[in-house]
């Protein structure tokens, strides 16, 4: 009776150690045609747009520069991967920087509206299938508008503005992107970083008049009226998010 109900026992667990085996199932994860990413950036001044007037002296306000220092945002973008291998991507973006040159003490200081369109190529280096490296360059065009803030308002002392300005420049990028392992491996991680040099080809100089303050020229010119340099406008920026991969395909292996 004992070898009876052993050998029942070794012969059902062979059974079910069988269906087990066979019922293991394998998905593999198609690569990404589309990519929708959004999230927040920090951003620090770069080049000769650097600089800070939070000057107690009321004789040194605006007088050496319209500078900025750092500032926060957020960005949102599409890319799209045609061709077999999703190497190469396509792309259009969006972001906002509010920038200031002031620090956390109540000091006279500019504030920046900077919004940004941009578009190029990035190449992707797939690594493990949760882990990625991009590397791209692309056109900007930049919407830049501010305003000058004074920390006690007198007659010499007066808030001013700077009008809506448009620039073309261009930027250089790159990142890392995890992807999560959800059952759909649609959704990831973007840590980026980015370079924007914002008035790349075009500029104007123009000297503030006696008493104005509305309006006034972002004066990044290479002649009368600026410090004697074209004043390049540049932006680092690190960016982190989430990616949104709408089209990847589970594929069952096994």
């Amino acid at each position: 009776m004992k070898k009876t109900i052993f050998s029942l026992l070794v012969f059902f667990t062979i059974c079910f150690s069988g269906i087990d085996t066979n019922a293991q199932v394998i998905y593999t994860y198609s690569r990404p045609s589309w990519v929708v990413g959004f999230g927040p950036a920090w951003n620090l001044a770069t080049n000769d747009a650097y600089g800070r007037a939070n000057y107690r002296s009321n004789d040194q306000i605006l007088h050496d520069n319209f500078g900025m220092r750092w500032g926060i945002g957020g960005y949102l973008y599409g890319k799209y991967s045609p061709g077999k291998l999703k190497n190469d991507r396509i792309y259009l973006g969006f972001d906002y920087k509010g920038m200031t040159n002031a620090d956390f003490s109540e000091e006279n200081k500019t504030k920046y509206d900077l919004m940004t369109i941009g578009a190029g190529y990035e190449y992707l280096f797939y690594g493990t299938y949760g882990f990625r490296s991009y590397y791209g360059i692309g056109l900007t065009g930049n919407i830049i508008s501010g305003k000058y803030i004074p920390r006690n308002e007198t007659v010499n002392n007066v808030p001013k503005t700077f009008k809506s300005t448009f620039r073309v420049g261009m930027e250089i990028k790159a990142g890392l992107e995890f992807v999560f392992k959800n059952s759909k491996r649609n959704l990831g991680l973007n840590v980026g970083g980015r370079y924007n040099l914002m008035n790349l080809f075009n500029d104007d100089n123009k000297a503030p008049l006696l008493g104005e303050t509305e309006n006034l020229s972002l004066n990044d010119g290479d002649s009368n009226g600026g410090p004697g340099f074209k004043r390049y406008i540049g932006t680092v920026s690190v960016e982190v998010g989430l990616n949104i991969y709408p089209d990847v395909k589970k594929i069952r292996r096994k």
